[in-house]
């Protein structure tokens, strides 16, 4: 979700999460009439922090530059004593750019008193841990759980596989075998790999379809397609986790959020990530960079 808002939605979306975590002290702040919102997207009380969101559809330096400067300065007109910090959160996954974090160590220098941040994709991810359970299912959905795998079927099974079915292929020899120690080797989190350790237990199925299926070739045809796509979401410098949720989109298609069908695509992903090209080899020293 991180990486799909942009605009007006990602800055709901971060007020949401702000609503979730502090219920009582966080205020969301909206443009009025004439006024505008002077600056402040939203405001912590306790804290004395404004925010400012940023979220364009692609980052330029010379617009974040002058976005940093106009809105700090602004808001530090216009909310004067209330104004105890300031924050800039950002969509940018790979963080900032090295002068726009000089321009905000600028900004710190010349106003000690304030405390100046930046939130990007770490920050709202320490961010969603703090909410409440019921907060995360309702916006994130509600994750698989063991009982889910026990229905597992082929009906939900096939809706994934035909999801990414007619993604580009690469060539079937650039497919490499997978070792277990995988996990370790692309430094995938302890979450992805509970994860992937749940849709094991229901792989056969997977291996199932395959043998079964009237085209010998699809199970190749599946893996090639998840090739391609992890090549592409590397070429995009996302991170290990990252590159799994967005996996995990693309054979979910867009009927993802059924408890059943998540956990379908975990089987599936579990099965391809063993043998398939799905994040780097074992031997490959340079998978966690």
């Amino acid at each position: 979700m991180f990486l799909r808002k942009q605009g007006t939605a990602f800055q709901d979306f971060f007020a949401d999460m702000m609503d979730a975590v502090h219920p009582s002290d966080f205020e969301r702040v909206r443009p009025y009439g004439n006024h505008g919102d002077l600056k402040c997207d939203g405001y912590l009380r306790s804290r004395g922090l404004v925010f400012q969101v940023y979220a364009p559809r692609e980052m330029k330096l010379p617009a974040l530059k002058r976005k940093i400067s106009v809105d700090f300065n602004g808001a530090k007109k216009h909310w004067k004593k209330e104004m105890r910090g300031w924050v800039l959160v950002h969509n940018d996954a790979d963080g900032l750019p090295a002068e726009a974090v000089k321009l905000l160590e600028d900004l710190r220098t010349q106003n000690p008193d304030l405390s100046i941040d930046q939130w990007g994709c770490e920050q709202m991810q320490q961010l969603a841990l703090f909410m409440p359970r019921a907060s995360l299912i309702k916006h994130f959905g509600r994750p698989p759980t063991r009982k889910d795998f026990d229905v597992l079927g082929f009906e939900s099974l096939a809706e994934v596989l035909m999801t990414i079915r007619t993604a580009a292929p690469t060539p079937p020899d650039e497919i490499l075998p997978v070792s277990p120690t995988k996990l370790e080797a692309n430094a995938l989190s302890r979450t992805v790999a509970s994860y992937l350790q749940l849709g094991r237990e229901r792989d056969r199925l997977v291996e199932r379809y395959f043998e079964k299926h009237p085209n010998p070739l699809f199970g190749e045809e599946v893996a090639t397609a998840f090739h391609s796509e992890y090549l592409r979401l590397r070429a995009e410098r996302r991170r290990p986790d990252q590159v799994f949720a967005a996996l995990q989109s693309f054979a979910g298609g867009s009927t993802r959020g059924d408890a059943e069908h998540e956990a379908a695509v975990l089987a599936v992903l579990s099965y391809l990530f063993d043998r398939c090209d799905i994040f780097e080899p074992a031997d490959n020293k340079a998978a966690s960079s």
